[in-house]
């Protein structure tokens, strides 16, 4: 991809070539041609990808390039951009590229060591803070494998009352989560262990939460295949297979984290879309009660919970 063509174009190098002294490449022009490019390689939302990088890029938001669509651009600010534009025609998550996203209306830092927080799991947050939110006395959740800290963090920072304890396997995915809990001032109330599952948990916490939460990997091994390029080449298998069936964390959750319930407490987990009745099954067989199997935007199963 050469940056000195003459006559640069989309196709040639990603709406970022060096232009022409009479055709300088300003914030329209480069929107407008670089979606094209990112259009031409089968990306998913071309202008929005092409806004995102751009606005990282310049240090504003995206409303921002439309206040000043004339204005031209530097090669100090197009060598990073056609940089960005190209790792995302690969199939890097713009998520990875600029990181950071937003779930439940907060921020977090987002980078290889952990899934990117998708808007399915926004559902498992909600329906808790709905459920908690007319309460007043401390709550204490346990929730294994957090990630990037993104149903602990956002939990408390929405419940003032809740009190959030972690597991994270990987040490540095748990300091990915901690950073998220101090970009959103709760750290205080996030505390990430890092552990296998439960397995260094004292039996002294035996009923003595108010729910178990995750959104365990649920991906069966016949499917990491299979998954979209961005995901299977960039987000981490760890946090996806959960082994032949998909549902080895499920069970995890039915049988060690029950234990950690207290008498009315509710588990949560997220799970695929062909895991209802599975995953409902194996929290009955838990001897959990009023369990219900909560629908996605789509219309897909996304969210069991029960209660012990």
């Amino acid at each position: 991809m050469s940056t000195q063509a003459p006559r640069p174009s989309a196709a040639s190098d990603g709406g970022a070539a060096r232009p022409e002294a009479h055709a300088p490449w300003t914030t329209l022009r480069l929107l407008t041609t670089t979606t094209q490019w990112l259009k031409e390689r089968r990306v998913d939302a071309p202008r929005l990808a092409a806004e995102r990088l751009l606005a990282h890029v310049l240090g504003c938001k995206r409303v921002d390039l439309y206040l000043d669509t004339e204005r031209p651009l530097a090669e100090s600010e197009l060598a990073p951009y056609r940089e960005l534009v190209r790792g995302h025609a690969t199939g890097k998550p713009l998520q990875y590229l600029v990181g950071e996203t937003e779930f439940m209306g907060l921020r977090f830092h987002t980078d290889a060591r952990a899934l990117i927080p998708r808007p399915e799991t926004e559902i498992l947050v909600d329906l808790l803070v709905k459920q908690w939110s007319a309460s007043s006395r401390p709550l204490r959740v346990l929730e294994l494998g957090t990630g990037s800290g993104a149903i602990a963090v956002s939990l408390a920072a929405l419940l003032p009352h809740v009190e959030v304890w972690s597991t994270e396997v990987s040490p540095a995915t748990a300091a990915l989560a901690h950073a998220n809990a101090q970009r959103n001032d709760v750290a205080e109330r996030v505390h990430v262990l890092v552990m296998d599952r439960f397995v260094a948990l004292s039996a002294d916490l035996a009923g003595g939460f108010d729910a178990v939460v995750s959104n365990p990997p649920y991906v069966r091994t016949d499917e990491l295949d299979g998954l979209p390029a961005g995901v299977r080449d960039h987000e981490p298998w760890v946090a996806l297979h959960g082994g032949a069936d998909g549902l080895e964390f499920h069970r995890t959750l039915c049988t060690q984290g029950a234990e950690f319930l207290a008498s009315g407490g509710t588990l949560a987990v997220e799970i695929g879309s062909q895991q209802g009745a599975a995953v409902r099954t194996l929290f009955e067989e838990a001897g959990l009660h009023g369990v219900r199997v909560v629908q996605d935007y789509a219309g897909l199963d996304r969210v069991v919970l029960g209660q012990r």
